[in-house]
């Protein structure tokens, strides 16, 4: 007998965990199924892992009845190069082509296990094969779907485990990867849009920092040694590039190691409660920055509200799971704190709005929604505003940033030349002087 640490929900979506004693792994999901829980994880004991991941080996081909060649040709794959359960190469690609994937196959009538098996026997991606081997091994010794995908974080991001979950624990699996592939295909264009925009902002500081390392390096020592030569006095916005180039070439070592040091004590500050709360309130409260911030976390608790609900998850458990996937500290407590209000009987509108979850447009169409009892469509519309709003913070962010950088760059470009004009002039002076 072997003994396993298993984490599970039960039939009202609570988390359970727990040991228990079994032949193998096989035995001991049946033994939990029958009690009325979902799998999400079943470790074995150190002491006795390695007899009982044989054993549920064995007993899953007698079970299925499937051949033991057969079980290698999908299992036996080396992980590739740089592959593993915490680190995948290209993660967001393989979380997209999985999902995609095993959407069209699971869509078209295909059950779960037999879909993510396929994948792993017909797919030529290396990275992607070995995820799905990986996904159908768990599968087969008893864990769900999001279980499986759960052991690799570093490819699925919460939200996407807790919507698989979800649809799971309800049946309706497919719209909940339809809603998954649709979040994934706005997070790409939103990274795509905000990539292109900071393409020329940073073309235009690269160009700046080219321009000031020419003229402090090169043109600079040039000109003090016209000036010295002639014993001409420096014109004033030469002394102020000089300045700067001293500047950096004395004190630019020291201000690297000063700011690496202040960026080490950031993260460490933040790897902290304390720290990461102050963190995120400072983050929220920061002009141009915070609204983007804002409207991220609100569409991501917004669309996730409205795919549980419309999957029959109810109202508390559907807040539950949404608090999880939401990064900001603050705006989590916000949450929190508006689901035990809810908890104790309050309506929504009220709890987001005595907690500051959404913004009081927002808690007009969620009372509406309350009273017509279409409560999932009216946080989808919400959702939908948020993403329109984040649009418009992003390019006023992206603007706001390349009007800085464009401006400091045509500064000083406009000092340099200048500094190189009235250096002219002031030896053509010398010059007819003398």
């Amino acid at each position: 007998m072997a003994t396993f640490t298993y984490n599970a929900l039960d039939t009202a979506g609570r988390s359970r965990h727990g040991t228990l004693k079994a032949e193998d792994r096989r035995s001991a999901a049946r033994l939990l199924a029958a009690q009325g829980l979902r799998v999400l994880s079943l470790v074995a004991g150190e002491s006795e892992a390695d007899s009982a991941n044989d054993s549920a080996a064995d007993s899953a081909e007698k079970s299925s009845g499937r051949s033991a060649d057969s079980s290698a040709s999908v299992l036996d794959d080396p992980p590739p190069k740089k592959l593993s359960r915490r680190r995948l190469f290209g993660a967001h690609k393989a979380a997209r082509d999985f999902v995609d994937s095993f959407y069209q196959l699971h869509a078209n009538g295909l059950p779960m296990g037999d879909a993510v098996k396929l994948l792993g026997q017909r797919v030529s991606d290396p990275s992607l094969r070995y995820l799905c081997q990986s996904l159908w091994r768990d599968m087969s010794e008893g864990a769900t779907l999001a279980g499986a995908m759960g052991r690799f974080p570093a490819v699925f991001d919460s939200s996407t485990l807790y919507l698989v979950e979800a649809g799971e624990g309800t049946g309706n699996l497919v719209p909940v990867l339809k809603k998954i592939l649709n979040s994934q295909e706005l997070q790409e264009n939103l990274r795509s849009k905000v990539l292109s925009s900071i393409g020329y902002p940073a073309g235009v500081c690269s160009l700046a920092i080219g321009v000031l390392c020419l003229f402090v390096f090169f043109l600079m020592p040039r000109l003090e040694k016209i000036m010295k030569s002639l014993r001409g006095e420096y014109p004033a916005p030469v002394k102020i590039l000089m300045g700067i180039s001293d500047f950096l070439v004395k004190g630019g070592p020291f201000i690297a190691v000063a700011l690496a040091l202040v960026v080490v004590a950031v993260v460490r500050w933040r790897k902290s409660d304390a720290g990461r709360l102050k963190s995120d309130r400072l983050l929220l409260n920061t002009p141009v920055l915070g609204k983007v911030v804002l409207h991220t976390e609100t569409v991501r608790m917004t669309d996730l509200l409205a795919t549980l609900m419309s999957s029959g998850i109810n109202a508390s458990d559907a807040l539950r799971l949404c608090e999880r996937p939401v990064e900001n500290r603050v705006l989590r407590q916000r949450l929190f704190a508006g689901r035990q209000m809810i908890n104790d009987g309050a309506a929504f509108a009220s709890a987001f709005k005595r907690h500051s979850i959404l913004p009081i447009a927002d808690i007009d169409f969620l009372t509406v929604g309350e009273n017509t009892g279409s409560l999932a469509d009216t946080f989808a519309t919400i959702a939908k505003r948020h993403v329109v709003a984040l649009d418009k913070a992003i390019g006023i962010l992206i603007k706001t940033v390349t009007g800085v950088v464009f401006g400091s760059t045509v500064g000083l470009v406009l000092l340099c030349v200048l500094s190189i004009v009235m250096t002219i002039l002031s030896v053509s002076g010398n010059v007819t002087k003398r």
